[in-house]
């Protein structure tokens, strides 16, 4: 997991979109998010004077705490999402013929090397005469995904 920068400032709420706001400190806009729980803990609102300490993430800061100016921080704890148990990825090695080979098995045909990705391999196949498939199939072998093959992502054969 990449680390993400502590980062504390203070300003001026703008915009409110559920749960993420923006926060203007030193003529710089800031996007923020609370998350749903955090949103309900505290009342967000355009005009609002805030202090806000959280994680510097790429696109927005990942509110750890949140303050009127003048008042006490309110905790903000943000879960971390549950993906359910096809997004399971075993402790298995990472290789890319055993993958291709439990995908033939399991009735495709594979187009190309597979794309390796943190967690899993992605790749394009199909079964049978049917539409080109992009799989995404974790290093045990278990495809767990299954969408149909986008022609700006994979050269698709005729």
């Amino acid at each position: 997991m990449p680390h993400h920068e502590k980062i504390a400032i203070a300003g001026v709420i703008e915009h409110v979109f559920a749960h993420r706001f923006t926060v203007m400190c030193d003529q710089q806009a800031y996007l923020a998010d609370l998350g749903p729980k955090g949103a309900e803990a505290f009342a967000l609102a355009p005009g609002l004077a805030v202090r806000l300490e959280g994680e510097q993430r790429p696109s927005e800061i990942k509110v750890a705490r949140i303050a009127r100016k003048g008042g006490s921080f309110v905790e903000v704890e943000h879960k971390k999402p549950h993906h359910g148990p096809k997004h399971a990825h075993p402790d298995a090695p990472a290789d890319a013929r055993s993958v291709v080979a439990a995908v033939k098995k399991a009735g495709w045909t594979v187009s190309g090397t597979p794309q390796r990705k943190p967690k899993h391999f992605e790749l394009l196949a199909q079964r049978d005469a049917g539409e080109w498939t992009e799989l995404h199939v974790d290093f045990a072998g278990a495809i767990y995904k299954q969408a149909p093959a986008s022609e700006s992502k994979w050269d698709l054969p005729a």
